[in-house]
């Protein structure tokens, strides 16, 4: 993760899922993560490493007063958390464009502050501000998340919303995964029928990613690529310890991808590097 903080890039991961034992052996064997827990004091919340580097963090489901929730009050999942400099500003200004916080910004301990929205597009996001801690970090090297994007489902609600709010410099990808020279942050848009993908920062400056995703979600969400050294042999993994893999492994301008889901209904997306 850069030192220098960045309104609106990722900044944290976390998984919530409901039998932990299983999941941690789940991920373990596909990633070859490491989990540890960082305490009473902060509900056994645990850090998810690899090779000594942060991925994110695991957590059990469960409600304020630490009694389990049901698969329906809290389903398993992985949550993106963006960036922000001023959490309450944020906050604000979110809810005043029709993002509403699913509770009051917390502060957890000394490390920083969180919260999780809904944009008004419907997606679930997480926002952190900074404190002591800094947020994961990205190699970009086997176990590790490398890419973001928001699967959008209305894709003219949600872009104006990350742009305004979160501070997004808008870059209009093109065809072939490109930068698209006719398309700038003013709002040029690609020629009509070609997919609208946007990025925060242009080329190698890109964080994450906006798609217009309405062919095929009707609820948008977000999604994180984990990176892994062979996607064939990792989607394999995942269907022998009893998740699915609902699209791919397909080769892409960025690498061989696959969209997976664990035996709890997580949700991730499996990456290869290109080459």
């Amino acid at each position: 993760m850069p030192e220098t903080p960045r309104e609106g890039a990722p900044i944290w991961i976390d998984y919530t899922c409901h039998n932990t034992e299983a999941m941690k052996t789940f991920y373990t064997e596909i990633f070859g993560w490491e989990f540890v827990d960082q305490g009473e004091d902060f509900g056994h919340y645990h850090f998810i490493r690899k090779d000594g580097t942060d991925v994110g963090g695991f957590a059990a489901a469960m409600h304020e007063d630490g009694t389990p929730a049901s698969t329906e009050e809290m389903p398993t999942s992985w949550m993106i958390y963006l960036e922000t400099l001023d959490i309450e500003k944020t906050v604000s200004a979110a809810e005043a464009a029709g993002a509403p916080a699913f509770f009051p910004p917390m502060a957890v301990g000394e490390l920083g502050t969180f919260t999780v929205i809904t944009d008004p597009a419907g997606a679930a996001v997480g926002l952190w501000q900074r404190g002591t801690y800094p947020g994961f970090s990205l190699p970009l090297t086997p176990g590790t998340p490398v890419w973001f994007e928001n699967m959008s489902a209305d894709f003219d609600a949600a872009l104006p919303f990350y742009r305004d709010v979160l501070a997004w410099d808008v870059a209009w990808m093109g065809p072939d995964g490109e930068g698209d020279p006719a398309a700038d942050s003013s709002g040029a848009e690609p020629a009509e029928g070609e997919m609208r993908y946007v990025t925060h920062g242009a080329g190698d400056t890109a964080v994450t990613g906006l798609c217009d995703a309405k062919e095929w979600f009707e609820q948008s969400r977000w999604r994180v690529y984990l990176t892994t050294e062979n996607a064939d042999e990792a989607c394999a993994k995942v269907t022998e310890l009893g998740g699915r893999i609902v699209d791919g492994p397909m080769d892409s301008p960025f690498g061989r991808v696959a969209s997976a889901v664990d035996p709890e209904g997580g949700t991730f997306q499996i990456h290869q590097p290109l080459g």
